[in-house]
């Protein structure tokens, strides 16, 4: 993956700050990389806030870069605000994916007509400056629609 280029969500998202747990995912996020958690016993990979493995138990978990690519699962498009910092983001489309490593994320899904997606089509990460202004925030990641399973195929090969 490429440095992403700087851009502000429309509409804009609350900045997000990092932590000391986040430090990572973050830091992978403005190199244009999605960071998640890989298994050290079975190699089962992990959503990136997973503490222990789903199919083994282990808590050796480490830092791994994944693809970006993945597969629509479910959507729904958000209209009333679950937060009040998140009033003047709605609407937008916030989805699940299954990435082809295998976890399933909650995204937000940008670029995305609703009532064109559909479950199964392809998907592929992009970052994007959280906040707006001079409120700005960490890189984030999103998910844009690449099109049909066969397009995401062809594009792997």
């Amino acid at each position: 993956m490429s440095t992403p280029e700087v851009s502000e969500l429309p509409p804009p998202f609350p900045a997000v700050q990092r932590d000391r747990a986040t430090e990572a995912f973050f830091d992978a996020a403005s190199r244009g990389e999605l960071l998640v958690q890989q298994c050290a016993g079975c190699d089962t990979v992990l959503p990136p806030e997973a503490k222990t493995c789903f199919s083994c138990g282990s808590d050796n978990l480490g830092p791994t870069v994944v693809s970006g690519r993945g597969r629509l699962i479910t959507w729904v498009v958000v209209t009333h605000a679950p937060v009040p910092v998140l009033a003047g983001a709605v609407p937008y489309v916030s989805a699940v994916v299954e990435l082809d490593e295998g976890p399933w994320l909650m995204v937000r899904l940008v670029d995305a007509d609703p009532t064109a997606l559909a479950a199964g089509d392809a998907v592929q990460v992009d970052f994007v400056r959280s906040g707006a202004g001079e409120n700005t925030g960490e890189m984030l990641p999103v998910f844009r629609p690449v099109g049909s399973e066969e397009n995401a195929t062809e594009e792997k090969a």
